[in-house]
């Protein structure tokens, strides 16, 4: 965008997506300043990026502490959002999106971006509202071997014919060739284990191991979910944090300072860097 580089203030930033799909898309960065307050996605953070200005709770973040920002960026909590959560919507922690709201307001930045996840309509028409921008639906199964929907309203021109977000191709990436077939772990599916995982009927929905795509990571490891039967369907293995990385187009390695659990817990809240980075190219061109 500039020589200079940009200011950068991301909210809810966990394991610092952004600033990974940032340096991806090849826009400079001048001063990162993140608001996150649970500690392993701090540590993560600062252990890849050490310069990184921490803010704490985003409650606390004022216009006034910072200097001019030129993009905000955050992926506002889902947890009543998503058809997995409590489906309560900004009656629950989903109402921070009005956190982002305020400091948007705040700091009038040249350009912003808000992720969330697939959504109530109604809700989904008031975030629109509230931002002055329809959001665009993008799949990470496009970039990854995970199924991950999600939306993302922001104001950064992409590279359609009407500056709208066009979708990032298909790398047809597949699950086969993002995890390790052998040499893993197997937990042997016996009778007892079908009834612990709700009968035979929900271990049938299971994927296998050599599935095109995964189904979408959650922030708990011991999650049915992130469970693959072997291509016989006689077996259970769950997805390591290393594999966890690979679907959501992070580094390798990138969250091996922290323990495998808290990863899988910072890789699930986490966002597909691919996609953001192909939003982001458009900063590059401005």
């Amino acid at each position: 965008m500039t020589e200079k580089g940009l200011v950068v203030l991301s909210c809810f930033d966990g394991i610092s997506c952004g600033q990974l799909a940032l340096k991806r898309a090849g826009v400079r960065v001048d001063r990162y300043y993140a608001s996150e307050i649970e500690p392993n996605a701090i540590k993560v953070t600062q252990h890849n990026f050490p310069d990184t200005i921490q803010l704490g709770d985003v409650r606390n973040v004022k216009a006034s502490d910072l200097p001019k920002i030129d993009l905000l960026i955050a992926g506002s909590p889902c947890q009543t959002f998503s058809q997995a959560g409590e489906r309560t919507g900004f009656d629950g922690k989903s109402g921070l999106f009005y956190e982002f709201l305020r400091l948007l307001k705040e700091v009038n930045p040249a350009y912003f971006l808000l992720e969330n996840v697939k959504m109530r309509k109604d809700w989904q028409d008031e975030i629109s509202r509230e931002l002055g921008v329809e959001p665009v639906l993008i799949d990470s199964n496009l970039v990854s071997a995970q199924d991950r929907k999600r939306l993302y309203w922001t104001n950064i021109m992409g590279d359609g014919w009407f500056g709208e977000i066009t979708q990032p191709t298909n790398r047809k990436a597949y699950l086969y060739n993002s995890v390790e077939q052998v040499n893993r772990e197997w937990l042997p599916l016996l009778p007892w284990t079908q009834k612990y995982w709700g009968g035979k009927k929900k271990i049938d929905m299971l994927r296998t191991i050599d599935s095109d795509k995964s189904f979408t990571l959650t922030t708990n490891k011991s999650h049915s979910k992130n469970y693959y039967l072997s291509p016989d369907r006689t077996r259970l293995t769950k997805l390591t944090s290393r594999e966890a990385e690979i679907l959501q187009t992070v580094p390798e390695g990138y969250t091996s300072c922290i323990s495998e659990g808290a990863a899988f817990s910072a890789l699930g809240n986490g966002w597909t860097v691919d996609v953001i980075a192909h939003i982001f190219k458009g900063l590059v061109a401005t």
